[in-house]
């Protein structure tokens, strides 16, 4: 009896890693992105040796100019990261998601640090590895960072890339190496950043849809 339950468990683990695989991995790597989108090359993926890779995506209804205001102050002691503040501050970090653009935050330029969770000191910091205003944002760990400095590959990134399309906006997130790989990993971030895209587009779309009104 034993042997089989533990035939049958054995079984069961197999079916679950094969349907994580074939099914629920390669949806949430690529979760609202077409495959033209997901195969691309975009800014920051030079700088990576390689690993796994996952881009997420949605539409905006606002330009560039609308959305980047949005994505400059991100950070833990900025505007946040527009995602599931409680749950982030359950693992420490003081996380306050703001609801409008703040002016004093949109100064960031390439070496600023961009805090996850200052209690965690490098750990909990990424650093700004390349940007555009109203193009892409690059970030990667401090170490990463050092590396790409010396000029040699980081081991993983995580940026932002802003697409025109008519008056809209695609607005996509790009992870390159890093834990990626890692199921528990993938998993988490996949709830969290796609919450953060759609953080983002209601408040893009809210601020547009608030200044339209104001004009007419």
């Amino acid at each position: 009896m034993n042997r089989y339950r533990a035939v049958v468990a054995g079984t069961a683990a197999a079916a679950l890693v094969i349907a994580y695989r074939t099914r629920l991995r390669p949806w949430i790597y690529r979760w609202g992105a077409t495959h033209e989108e997901s195969v691309a090359g975009l800014p920051g993926d030079e700088l990576v040796a390689g690993g796994a890779r996952t881009t997420r995506a949605v539409t905006i209804d606002a330009g560039p100019e609308d959305v980047w205001p949005w994505l400059a102050q991100i950070g833990e002691d900025r505007g946040g990261f527009y995602s599931y503040s409680g749950l982030e501050r359950a693992v420490g970090a003081d996380i306050h998601n703001a609801t409008t653009v703040h002016p004093e935050w949109q100064d960031l330029a390439v070496g600023d640090t961009v805090w996850l969770a200052r209690r965690g000191g490098d750990r909990g910091r990424q650093v700004v590895a390349a940007l555009e205003p109203k193009s892409h944002l690059v970030l990667m760990s401090p170490d990463d960072y050092a590396r790409v400095q010396r000029g040699e590959k980081a081991s993983g990134s995580w940026s932002f890339h802003l697409k025109p399309t008519g008056t809209g906006t695609r607005l996509l997130a790009r992870g390159n190496g890093g834990y990626g790989g890692n199921v528990l990993y993938d998993i988490v971030h996949f709830v969290m950043e796609r919450r953060m895209l759609l953080g983002v587009r209601e408040r893009a779309e809210r601020a547009t849809a608030w200044s339209a009104g104001r004009s007419a």
